[in-house]
């Protein structure tokens, strides 16, 4: 599949930067990925061998301390990780939006802060928007920011859920409401009245760090306030949002490339009597599919990063298909990858019990399938009431 359309689109340096990271996923997040996920934790280290090689900051301008990487080199480090752990890659994913919310929506101030810091992975960011009763329904947030009396601080109070790296994240950026308007803060780990509660037990992504948020007249500058109040949901939310589709768009897809490298190598190795299991024709209809998805997610994936590197209006509907495709995609062939492995693909010991865990996930985060169903349904019904016009 290395030789596929969508390889034949990059340019030199993007295949370059492409083999780097395939060959940082294989020596060093493959043979400790089943660990990881067992153990329901990252280890310090591999955030920190993240940083060095500047992957967190890889979306960021160098004059931040980024890399200054377009979206296409993004989405192909989100491809490779997404192979080998998709809780390693959501570290990538919740980095990438919150640096380019403030990267976009920041104050020069803000900029100048917190940029540098999160590209160079010195700090770890976490997107604080879902809350136990508001998921996809974000009008419902209930947490809450309260001026005080001079108008330089804000005393937080809320709750939030599924918090991707909270665990070890350094900065949060929190969304509620300001005198009923939508807002977004950023709130240092270490502020008081904040309190971490850890999430383990997850059916996917078990180290990814997910956690509770407990805020409890939480005091925080009126300049860490990120945009206008007002614009939390409408403005600042959809660009982290954007990344975060992009992202993960990605990570399903290399999580689907995966399942198809790893079926077509038992395939063509388990004995059936005097033949393999890849001469039975029913387990060749599953790798079929599993192919064709793979070449037609790969082709989505790269037309959305493409997209988005030239700043084409239509970067936001052609994220969504690729997410949409990728994430659905992802559990057929997990699910597939599974059967194809019959018993040994149910045991810890087999990659695809956890990518089959773990691609479930792919059509919740950064909006649900029924999400993106809605979403593009609506843009697709307008395009033609349009055209018919």
């Amino acid at each position: 599949m290395d030789k596929s359309r969508g390889q034949q689109l990059l340019t030199d340096a993007q295949k370059g930067r492409h083999e780097e990271f395939k060959s940082f996923v294989r020596l060093d997040v493959e043979p400790f990925a089943e660990q990881w996920d067992r153990e329901q934790r990252l280890p310090e280290s591999v955030i920190a061998t993240l940083a060095k090689r500047g992957y967190l900051g890889c979306s960021l301008p160098r004059e931040y301390d980024g890399q200054g990487w377009d979206t296409v080199t993004f989405g192909l480090l989100n491809e490779a990780l997404g192979r080998g752990s998709s809780a390693l890659t959501d570290v990538v994913t919740v980095q990438s939006m919150v640096s380019m919310v403030l990267l976009k929506w920041g104050t020069t101030e803000q900029k100048r802060k917190w940029l540098p810091p999160l590209a160079k992975g010195e700090m770890i960011g976490a997107f604080a928007l879902t809350e136990p009763d508001a998921g996809s329904a974000l009008q419902s947030l209930t947490t809450e920011f309260t001026p005080n009396s001079k108008g330089d601080c804000l005393l937080l109070n809320g709750h939030k859920k599924w918090i991707s790296c909270a665990q070890f994240a350094e900065v949060f950026l929190v969304f509620g409401k300001l005198d009923q308007r939508p807002a977004a803060c950023l709130v240092p780990r270490d502020t008081p009245g904040l309190h971490v509660e850890p999430i383990s037990d997850l059916m996917g992504f078990r180290a990814a760090g997910l956690a509770q948020l407990h805020f409890q007249d939480v005091e925080v500058p009126s300049a860490n306030l990120v945009g206008k109040p007002g614009f939390a949901l409408s403005h600042v939310a959809p660009v982290g949002l954007h990344y975060g589709r992009i992202s993960t768009a990605c990570s399903a897809l290399g999580l689907l490339r995966g399942c198809f490298e790893e079926s077509i190598a038992y395939a063509g190795t388990r004995k059936i009597g005097d033949k393999t299991l890849g001469d039975m024709g029913m387990i060749r209809s599953l790798i079929a599919r599993m192919g064709t998805d793979l070449e037609a997610g790969s082709l989505l994936c790269h037309n959305a990063c493409r997209a988005e590197d030239g700043h084409l209006p239509e970067a936001f509907e052609k994220t969504l298909m690729a997410k949409y495709f990728t994430s659905r995609a992802a559990v057929r062939a997990a699910s597939d990858a599974v059967q194809i492995r019959g018993a040994s693909g149910c045991h810890a010991s087999s990659p695809v019990s956890r990518y089959y865990r773990d691609a479930k996930i792919m059509e919740i985060i950064e909006g649900t399938t029924q999400i993106h169903e809605d979403i593009l349904g609506n843009i697709f019904v307008d395009q033609a009431g349009r055209f018919g016009k």
